[in-house]
């Protein structure tokens, strides 16, 4: 079997491509890279870090209102708590690792797995269309892209949120199945407006992370949007994980940068990991805490 038809030999080859190019920059481009970040104070990334970990909050907040609506009950501080337990599960190839991590935790706190799988599939399903969507209204309303595709891309949205649960219903009687659970009309619009102060959360916090190491960050609203919209790319490459390498190569392109910017856009993602390390690691200390009773 060729490596291109094995997943893992998929990632791993894209994977020591980013790693190729990420040297090649780094040799041929290190003196304007390095210009960028001369000036640089370490408290101002620091903030940054301890402001990334208010993304959990909307994203804990999405799991617990399509749990609900499935018909389990599970408490806001027990999604909130095993969301940042998996955060490291985000960092395996394949998109579906960080929602499995989540289900399984959340097992011990008798939330069904296949509820979990269906709110994971719904975060899979929502999540990079909402970022798109949201990234193109904000490359609209900036200037970057004509009005029509912002207006385009809200109307395709509600359409599809409208009209979704009769298409699924519809297409699992004609295959002669049970209609896949899916929340009420009335909570996917809900956890869409979750999704979307996700984005803008996220967007805004990549925003400021190149107002404070960059010299080639542009408005707020072209910036936003245009993460939003390279970010979403991101997800419809499995092969990359967290759209790792797509996104910094989208986002220069649809920002117009250069190519001395790609290392410095992809700084952001440290920023995310030391995130993802520090709620980790208090995520853990209070379930073993838990554990002996502390």
């Amino acid at each position: 079997m060729s490596v291109l038809k094995r997943p893992g030999g998929l990632w791993a080859l894209w994977l020591a491509v980013v790693a190729a190019l990420a040297a090649w920059l780094a040799a041929t481009r290190w003196g304007d890279m390095s210009a960028l970040v001369d000036d640089l104070s370490p408290w101002p990334l620091v903030l940054l870090v301890i402001a990334s970990c208010l993304l959990l909050v909307p994203n804990a907040a999405f799991w617990t209102l399509a749990l609900r609506a499935l018909g389990e009950h599970p408490r806001y501080g027990t999604v909130l708590h095993v969301s940042a337990r998996a955060l490291l599960t985000r960092y395996v190839p394949g998109g579906i690792w960080y929602a499995a991590g989540r289900g399984t935790l959340l097992k011990r706190h008798g939330i069904g797995v296949a509820v979990s799988a269906t709110v994971g599939g719904l975060e899979l399903a929502l999540g990079a269309p909402v970022a798109i969507v949201v990234g193109a209204v904000l490359l609209a309303a900036s200037g970057a892209l004509a009005p029509w595709v912002g207006v385009g891309a809200v109307v395709a949205l509600l359409a599809v949120l409208g009209l979704g649960r009769s298409v699924v219903g519809w297409w699992a009687r004609r295959r002669g199945g049970q209609p896949a659970a899916i929340p009420p009309t009335t909570t996917l619009f809900r956890l869409v407006a979750v999704l979307v102060s996700y984005w803008l959360a996220i967007g805004t916090l990549f925003w400021a992370y190149l107002e404070v190491v960059g010299s080639t960050a542009t408005g707020w609203g072209h910036t936003v949007g245009a993460f939003g919209v390279s970010w979403g790319l991101g997800f419809f490459a499995p092969f990359a994980p967290q759209g790792l390498g797509v996104f910094e190569g989208a986002l220069v392109s649809v920002l117009d940068w250069g190519t001395d910017a790609v290392l410095l856009v992809a700084g952001f993602r440290a920023v995310l990991l030391a995130r993802d390390l520090l709620l980790t690691t208090i995520a853990e200390a209070l379930a073993r805490r838990s554990r002996t009773g502390g």
